[in-house]
């Protein structure tokens, strides 16, 4: 936290010598900040920083190593993960094995035969048993991506939290130092709050994100144009201000079988502007993993189709070993500071606007951002409340592309600058950067 109280005095030093700057500056690509001055650590986040992963297990170039990946890669990575099918016993030896090159374990645990499986039993309490000798902490990521169609544990919100709640109580009877991480795909994103188990179960949340030139093996879905940013926004802006996020997964394809050509630059392109832009603008990711897989000859039938590989292309390679080497990626592990209250900086991302020369953010970013309470919302006026101040304020709407298929968010925009003055927080802009810090002297 002091390195990041110093990068904003900085910024305010800035901004002092610059003068008031105007709204018009300000796009859908307006990084908003502010700080949660109660905030509640989760389970072994770190105060600053994010801890740097990968899979690896399928990768033959480098024999399927850790130490190897760290070696080819120029940095030590602070977690690798593993897909465990449940009913599968604890990975006892791999976890050794991350233990031995000085990674926690990250275990991607899969109900593939469906959510009744599920039970308080002997096979889950052993499983937590064997976690807790383990004596390590363990992200478990428990039945992730069921927002979608594609897993035998998606289309029941309410069975799935039931069994979420279930494996949460037991790892936390059984295993402490388990860190329970709820992961969601990127898309769709109408299904994801449905799903969400409650702050908690929860410990932190998680998404995967790919990025790919072609969706489902087909010439006419092209997804080029897809930003890795905008397909973090939701999970991050919904979630962020209350629980730590990781990247549980991500992947951008460097070849493709649907037009059988190599697209280098288009994965370049998309592993720097995710792992560059994170540590400044997403401050709230604490954790990233890299999807180190050649998926043409180790998928399942039907899913050969990108080679996410890093190892199997200098370029890419290169690419990846750059951008990790920001002192901002951990290679270590940080030890749980219990759940301590400590400021927070906390960041807003995608669904702002500029209209007539003022700049707007949905209602959502002050409402769980700076926890202003909604008095009455209709007529396109919005009535918010601090508690001692209550003001209202006109809404302009604007659809904003939410960067997959023909995705689209109705933004319900309040004035940035009408808020910040009818309750009291001080503004300030960043052009060069393009931000705006708001915040409470």
């Amino acid at each position: 936290m002091i390195r990041k109280l110093k990068i904003l005095a900085f910024i305010l030093l800035l901004w002092s010598f610059m003068g008031t700057i105007s709204y018009a500056q300000a796009n859908e690509d307006l990084t908003v900040y502010t700080i949660k001055k109660d905030y509640v650590k989760a389970k072994y986040e770190p105060d600053e920083g994010i801890y740097l992963g990968a899979y690896v297990l399928q990768d033959k170039k480098i024999d399927y190593s850790m130490s190897n990946f760290n070696a080819i890669t120029g940095k030590k990575h602070a977690s690798f993960f593993k897909y465990v099918g449940y009913g599968r016993p604890f990975p006892t030896e791999w976890v050794n094995q991350c233990k031995a090159v000085g990674a926690i374990p990250h275990i991607a645990w899969e109900p593939n035969n469906g959510l009744d499986q599920v039970k308080d039993d002997e096979y889950l309490r052993n499983f937590a048993r064997e976690a807790n000798k383990a004596n390590v902490p363990i992200f478990l990521r428990f039945a992730s991506e069921m927002n979608g169609t594609w897993t035998e544990y998606s289309g029941n919100p309410s069975l799935y939290i039931k069994k979420w709640r279930l494996v949460h109580d037991v790892m936390e009877q059984e295993a402490p130092k388990v860190i329970m991480v709820w992961t969601v795909f990127t898309f769709p994103d109408n299904t994801i709050e449905s799903f969400y188990p409650g702050d908690g179960y929860v410990d932190w949340v998680g998404v995967n994100i790919y990025n790919v030139v072609y969706h489902n093996n087909s010439l006419r879905e092209r997804a080029d144009h897809e930003d890795p940013l905008k397909l973090l926004d939701f999970v991050y802006n919904t979630y962020s201000y209350k629980k730590p996020i990781q990247i549980s997964e991500y992947g951008a394809t460097h070849y493709t079988i649907t037009d059988d050509a190599y697209h280098v630059d288009f994965a370049r392109r998309k592993i720097q502007r995710m792992y560059e832009n994170i540590p400044r603008k997403y401050p709230r990711v604490k954790s990233i993993f890299y999807f180190d897989v050649n998926n043409l000859s180790n998928a399942l039938p039907g899913r050969k189709i990108n080679d996410y590989s890093i190892t199997n292309d200098p370029t890419i390679l290169k690419c990846y070993s750059d951008c990790i080497q920001q002192p901002d990626y951990l290679s270590d592990i940080k030890e749980d500071n219990g759940n301590h209250v400590d400021k927070e900086l906390l960041s807003y991302r995608g669904y702002v606007f500029c209209q007539n020369g003022k700049s707007y953010a949905d209602i959502d970013f002050f409402k769980n951002y700076l926890s202003l309470k909604v008095i009455s919302y209709k007529n396109g006026k919005l009535t918010l409340s601090n508690g001692k101040v209550q003001a209202t304020f006109s809404v302009k709407y604007k659809n904003i592309y939410k960067g997959y298929y023909n995705s689209w968010k109705r933004v319900r925009g309040i004035s940035i600058r009408e808020v910040a003055n009818a309750f009291g927080y001080m503004i300030k802009y960043d052009p060069k950067n393009n931000s705006v810090f708001v915040y409470a002297e």
